[in-house]
């Protein structure tokens, strides 16, 4: 299957590699195409780099629109004459909707609206999807979408939401992880030993989660002893505004994409 990328920023080179982590198995001819980036740093991935968008689509069964949202429209009718019917367009773009991309062309290509993140490049992307596509270009496209993760399908006006949890989520993350870690340089860890213990141990947690299928506060509750040390961190953590300052900054960030 020919799959040409168009845009290789953060996301569109994360998207690239997980792809060419997979290439063989799946049989793909992966082309990147982007007029600013080093090719040399995307050919190193084991893929075709051009700078030509119009000759980069001719041929591509699926094309990956990542560019930033201010350029979208310029992008897409720039590639226009070069698409046709059998054609899948997948947009990552935040803020572009398939109705505003179905406008910006002629052609009636299969249009899907996607939110991944950036460990798409480790093929451990979870991405959400909305659609307005034949069936059988759903089938196929999903395929390809799995291939960088978890795929969850969603109706389209959630993907701003999606966009949140799944994209800024990594950040919100890693700033737990380097909060947890600076405080374990405060007990007497050395910086590198703490992040150490503390990433392993976000990720058997979630890894926990995941296999069991439970309730976070089920967990919680397996390691919360009477009168013990974690129920005592949880409260003070609590005190301070831990959960409410999450829930804010998601619905901070929620409404500065959703204006």
């Amino acid at each position: 299957m020919n799959i040409t990328i168009v845009g290789c920023g953060n996301l569109g080179f994360s998207i690239a590699k997980g792809l060419a982590n997979k290439q063989k198995e799946f049989n793909l001819n992966i082309t990147a195409t982007d007029p600013e980036a080093d090719l040399e740093r995307i050919r190193a991935i084991g893929i075709n780099a051009v700078r030509d968008n119009v000759q980069a689509v001719k041929n591509s069964e699926i094309i990956f629109l990542c560019v930033k949202p201010w350029v979208a429209k310029d992008v897409i009718e720039e590639i226009e004459p070069a698409l046709n019917n059998s054609q899948v367009l997948v947009s990552p773009v935040a803020g572009l909707s398939i109705d505003q991309i179905n406008a910006y062309s002629s052609k009636k290509v299969s249009v899907f609206r996607i939110m991944p993140n950036i460990a798409a490049s480790i093929n451990q992307s979870v991405t959400c999807v909305s659609h307005d596509a034949e069936d059988e270009d759903i089938e196929k496209t999903l395929k390809i979408l799995n291939i960088l993760g978890k795929t969850i399908v969603v109706d389209e006006n959630k993907i701003n939401a999606a966009t949140i949890l799944t994209g800024s989520g990594i950040a919100y993350i890693l700033r737990f992880l380097r909060a947890m870690t600076e405080g374990g340089i405060e007990i007497g860890f050395p910086s590198k030993v703490a992040q150490e213990i503390a990433a392993q141990t976000m990720k058997g947690t979630v890894e926990l989660l995941l296999e069991e299928g439970v309730h976070p506060e089920q967990l919680i509750d397996r390691v919360c002893t009477p009168s013990g040390t974690t129920i005592r961190g949880l409260n003070e953590m609590e005190k301070n505004g831990f959960s409410s300052s999450v829930i804010q900054g998601i619905l901070s960030s929620y409404g500065k994409i959703a204006k």
